[in-house]
């Protein structure tokens, strides 16, 4: 089992490497996929600018955002969620002739991702070309007798029954001769020993 997921992870790093040649933009293709469906969304934004790095926008729905270019933050709190700028964000950069690809956090970039399937698994040999060690061989250690008797029982909880058997209390008596609900099948009617037994009862109480 080991060894199959050494080959799949060996397999898999190769080609997540291979995966960033494909790359069209420095950023990633799920990052670079949300800032174009937030670039459709903002050419429904208006604009309007403070002179300095406050932008107040306004989308289709009327509603109104306040976006900080120096401290890269809106007032929807998308743009610092996801490190992708939002579609009011998108206004204001291209407002600015600014590139919205500069602001995508840095966690989405070819170098990143690169980073994190820096490490190879190097290929092996098959175990019987492995080198022998002329080490002694490690062995487990012996097994010590406890003292006195072993337990046959394992040890129960508080809320166990310690008995081990399961209590009647509550349960309603019913005949398995007659199926009648009240008594057992010793006193039951129908159950000939018990009528034989209720009869000398009887002859013995006349005298």
């Amino acid at each position: 089992m080991l060894e199959e997921i050494r080959v799949r992870m060996m397999r898999r790093v190769g080609q997540l490497r291979e995966f960033s040649e494909t790359w069209i933009t420095n950023i990633s293709p799920m990052a670079l996929k949300v800032l174009q469906e937030n670039t459709s969304k903002s050419m429904k934004c208006t604009l309007e600018w403070n002179g300095e790095y406050g932008f107040e926008v306004k989308d289709s729905w009327g509603n109104k955002f306040i976006v900080n270019l120096n401290n890269n933050t809106c007032t929807c709190r998308s743009w610092m969620l996801k490190g992708i700028p939002c579609c009011h964000a998108i206004v204001a950069l291209h407002f600015r002739k600014l590139e919205p690809t500069d602001y995508v956090a840095h966690w989405y970039t070819k170098d990143t991702y690169l980073k994190t399937y820096n490490s190879f698994i190097q290929p092996v040999t098959n175990m019987a070309m492995w080198p022998k060690l002329t080490n002694s061989p490690v062995l487990s250690p012996e097994i010590k007798k406890l003292p006195g008797r072993p337990k046959k029982c394992r040890r129960k909880e508080q809320t166990e029954n310690k008995t081990g058997k399961l209590s009647k209390r509550g349960v309603e008596m019913t005949c398995s001769l007659c199926h009648a609900k009240g008594h057992n099948k010793k006193g039951c009617s129908m159950n000939p020993q018990s009528v034989r037994q209720r009869k000398g009862k009887g002859e013995r109480d006349k005298y």
